[in-house]
């Protein structure tokens, strides 16, 4: 078996999470990670560059990134622009790109997207072969770069987390304890995923590859439970001992995101639903 070498681009609360979850399971392994400014976790070696910037070719010497088997691209938005997603996904996309044709036209990609994908509104169950066609124009880029590396000559997986939350992302905390009910008559359908079940589903699935089994090009990274909004808020008002004093009308569709394919693989949710998440939080 090839010694692994992996890139994590990206080592914000995600993308740090991956690059530390990748070096306890693969020991022997050298883990990169790349970001504009200074800091990584304990043990990542630092390539400090704007990734959507030209790669430099001197990376491919031994000591930087020669014989890299994976990398990561975990990015995230400047800002909820456009301008700012192509920045991030599609400048990262073909910056990167060009590197790896040259220098590491094995290495796997790991593209972190998003179920923001998925278009459908209408509480339908969606997995990995549903459309993606979304109205938001930012989420739009986001299929673009998808297919930019699906249909690309180097080996990819695009993995696409529901809604993020973990310590220091409290908003359905904030939104409990303002008080108030949904008075829409619809289930609205939430999808979530704890932030350390993200990171160890990405690392599974390149264990998987580095040791032979077969990987899909796309998975949906969710928890089991894609509960109402409602059901959400009941629960946290319960534990908070917040008693509603208003109803609100959110007039908001929503879809139900299976994670079937990633649980064929074998992995484990430690945060199967939001109640072991929220209470552990």
């Amino acid at each position: 078996m090839t010694q692994a070498k992996i890139l994590t681009v990206g080592l914000g609360d995600l993308g740090g999470r991956i690059a530390q979850s990748t070096q306890a399971a693969f020991p022997s392994a050298q883990v990169v990670g790349m970001r504009r400014g200074e800091g990584t976790p304990a043990g990542i070696s630092l390539l400090r560059h704007d990734a959507a910037e030209p790669w430099k070719d001197a990376w491919a010497e031994p000591s930087t990134l020669q014989g890299l088997t994976d990398v990561v691209l975990c990015i995230s938005p400047g800002g909820r622009t456009i301008e700012a997603y192509q920045q991030a996904y599609l400048k990262v996309a073909h910056q990167s790109y060009a590197w790896l044709q040259r220098h590491a036209p094995q290495a796997h990609l790991w593209l972190v997207s998003s179920t923001g994908v998925y278009g459908q509104q209408h509480g339908e169950w969606v997995d990995e072969e549903s459309a993606t066609e979304p109205e938001s124009p930012t989420a739009q880029v986001l299929v673009e770069t998808e297919q930019f590396w699906l249909h690309s000559a180097q080996p990819a997986t695009i993995v696409r987390p529901a809604g993020i939350y973990g310590p220091g992302r409290e908003y359905m905390f904030r939104q409990a304890r303002e008080g108030f009910t949904i008075a829409d008559p619809e289930p609205i359908y939430t999808n979530r995923i704890h932030i350390d079940d993200a990171a160890r589903a990405v690392v599974h699935l390149m264990q998987r590859r580095v040791q032979g089994l077969p990987v899909a090009d796309r998975y949906n990274l969710t928890d089991k439970d894609p509960a109402t909004l409602q059901e959400v808020l009941t629960w946290l008002q319960q534990r908070f001992g917040v008693t509603p004093t208003e109803q609100r009308t959110l007039n908001r569709g929503s879809k139900r995101i299976s994670n079937q394919r990633l649980l064929d693989t074998g992995f484990t949710l430690r945060y199967p639903s939001f109640r072991e998440g929220y209470e552990a939080m």
